[in-house]
């Protein structure tokens, strides 16, 4: 992340017909969420579903401030929350269950929150008509375990998305979601340490050039960007930079 960008959560956005309110769909939500989503207008309330593809604090840190939001001031606004099945049991017992488990209506769990929906990540999902792929990107590679992070395939009505969220440089694996997607978000690390958990820029370049030409940056650090249009790519995603997906 830079400096004056905030974490790499991402709104998407839909107004369905014969709606006249837009429905949101919170893709991640880190712990300057609360000042993220304020910058663009938004409060917990204005979203109906939120997804969750791992469990690092840049993408976690906010749901304790969204589920007391929506329960003490937005009069118990339920959101869906949307994630891997296998992330929810850490979810409450390592990173939320201390903040949010004893309430004024007595002991809690995440259910008294959000509608939790539990996926398989082979059957996807569908919101507001849009189908999501669900893939199990590795992140974190140890000689213990790797860990995951649910990446998403999006189909659009008239564009296809493939949404990185956190994963290593893994052209292999990625490359036939790389091929088919009409727009790359992809997350990318800079500066002279790799940390190991993410794509990093010298990796990047090395892609194919037609991968390239529709691939977008994001999830970078505070170090000085190189010239990624010069490059072949897109560009480096901007803080409230939108893109229509059709």
């Amino acid at each position: 992340m830079a400096a004056d960008n905030f974490q790499s959560n991402m709104v998407l956005e839909t107004t369905p017909s014969g709606d006249e309110q837009p429905k949101r769909l919170l893709i991640d939500c880190g712990s300057d969420a609360r000042h993220s989503l304020r910058k663009l207008g938004c409060m917990p309330n204005d979203f109906e579903a939120v997804y969750i593809s791992h469990l690092h604090s840049d993408h976690i840190g906010g749901l304790e401030w969204m589920a007391l939001a929506n329960y003490f001031i937005f009069d118990g606004h339920r959101v869906d929350l949307i994630t891997a099945r296998e992330l929810i049991e850490p979810l409450w017992e390592h990173s939320l269950r201390g903040g949010l488990e004893t309430s004024d209506h007595g002991n809690s769990t995440l259910s008294s929150y959000f509608d939790v929906i539990a996926l398989e990540p082979e059957d996807g999902f569908e919101w507001q008509g849009l189908k999501f792929d669900v893939i199990p990107a590795a992140h974190v590679v140890t000689e213990e375990k790797t860990m995951f992070s649910f990446a998403l395939f999006g189909h659009a009505k008239d564009k296809s998305f493939f949404l990185t969220t956190d994963a290593i440089f893994d052209p292999d694996a990625h490359m036939p979601f790389y091929k088919k997607a009409d727009i790359i978000f992809q997350d990318c690390e800079l500066g002279p340490r790799r940390s190991g958990v993410h794509a990093h820029y010298d990796q990047l370049v090395t892609l194919p050039a037609e991968v390239k030409a529709k691939m977008w940056l994001y999830h970078y650090q505070a170090y000085d960007k190189p010239d990624a249009k010069a490059d072949g790519f897109c560009g480096f995603i901007s803080p409230e930079q939108s893109f229509d997906l059709g």
